[in-house]
């Protein structure tokens, strides 16, 4: 069974972006700080996934029918904050990366920590930095497909029935193709499913 890695094409057009306080980490925070952001985004519309480096973030009403199907998820409320440019913004209506209507987000993440094979492509840099080598990657809106054989591989017997999870050590959210399937048939907006490796 393949995975993969929830995530948005930055700058989609039409779809506004966000960007998560940097001294919070989700799993760890009751409420979790965000903000508009004008320097990825491609507009003003709230897609069902909106993208958010650091975290994943999506309406509350796409939370609910995951968790529904998907129940180990868990959901963070945010707390949208205004940035800089939205305080001293004659008219803030005029700012043309920032969401004129109220929507109900949420931040979701899998408790679940599952440790990766051997045999997966993860390579550590001289400075300790990680790299996961042959993955799915996203250059701008062009999709760079996974390589053969290469990738992030875990033991069925360790997964089990946990369709999504992260890889341990690190702040990978990782999910099976029952979860893409379950995405791609309800018709969700501004979300791309990297493929990441493979449950054996």
């Amino acid at each position: 069974m393949k995975i993969y890695k929830v995530t948005n094409i930055v700058g989609n057009e039409g779809f506004a972006c966000m960007r998560q306080s940097n001294k919070q980490y989700v799993r760890e925070v009751e409420v979790l700080d965000v903000w508009w952001d004008d320097w990825c985004s491609g507009g003003k519309k709230i897609g069902d996934f909106v993208n958010c480096i650091g975290a994943d973030i999506c309406k509350a009403s796409v939370f609910e029918a995951l968790h529904k199907h998907f129940s180990t998820l868990k959901a963070v409320p945010l707390r949208i904050n205004k940035t800089q440019k939205e305080l001293t913004a004659k008219d803030p209506k005029r700012l043309r990366w920032l969401p004129q209507e109220k929507v109900s987000l949420v931040a979701f993440y899998a408790p679940e920590y599952f440790d990766c094979l051997p045999q997966s492509t993860i390579v550590r840099s001289e400075r300790g930095i990680e790299e996961l080598i042959g993955v799915a990657d996203l250059r701008g809106d062009i999709l760079i497909p996974r390589k053969e054989g290469k990738g992030i591989f875990f033991s069925k017997e360790v997964v089990r029935n946990y369709d999504f999870f992260t890889l341990k050590g690190s702040g990978l959210e990782l999910c099976t193709e029952k979860v893409k399937t379950f995405c791609e048939v309800q018709g969700y907006e501004n979300v791309v499913f990297l493929e990441m490796g493979e449950v054996v």
